[in-house]
């Protein structure tokens, strides 16, 4: 499984550094822990469905001390494979890293509003998942970010790169 982090950066690292997340987190039943692309990545294996794993990973979180904010966000490796295989967005190739994935903590984000959007963007649903084309300035979004946010409710995101590299990581874990 995938395990992403909302809201890691600098600040959290004082606290939790990605060798002690992993320690923290095998301690408590993750097995073969592994970070990767940047902060706030992890794949593991874990016995039980997504909804213990992420109970258990918030415990690990907030062992370190870690606020409510930071959010564990567990993906499958085959809705990864999906996401990649659906690659709805042409962009994605020429601008991957200006193509964000959204992930949300809720199961059934409310995406009605985006009916609405009249932004620049570029937006697909792919499995309660959005995926943003948002072109060469992202700075210019920063209107839908926060609609995002508000709207659709906890969330994280990763650029097209990072999912990518991720999902393929994730599939030669299973090789093994």
């Amino acid at each position: 499984m995938a395990i992403l982090l909302r809201a890691i950066g600098p600040v959290t690292h004082k606290l939790m550094s990605m060798t002690q997340w992993r320690a923290a987190s095998e301690a408590a039943g993750f097995l073969a822990p592994e970070t990767l692309v940047n902060t706030g990545n992890m794949l593991a294996e874990f016995d039980g469905s997504d909804v213990a794993a992420v109970e258990k990973m918030t415990a690990v979180l907030r062992g370190f001390g870690l606020s409510e904010n930071v959010v564990p966000v567990v993906r499958r490796p085959e809705l990864l494979d999906a996401l990649m295989a659906a690659n709805p967005i042409e962009a994605a190739a020429e601008r991957a890293d200006q193509t964000g994935v959204y992930f949300f903590a809720a199961d059934e984000p409310d995406f009605g509003w985006l009916e609405g959007h009249d932004g620049p963007e570029k937006i697909q649903m792919v499995q309660r998942h959005l995926i943003i084309d948002f072109g060469p300035n992202v700075a210019q979004s920063a209107r839908l970010m926060r609609l995002i946010d508000k709207r659709c409710g906890t969330n994280t995101v990763r650029n097209w790169n990072s999912v990518r590299r991720i999902a393929e990581r994730c599939r030669l874990r299973e090789k093994v």
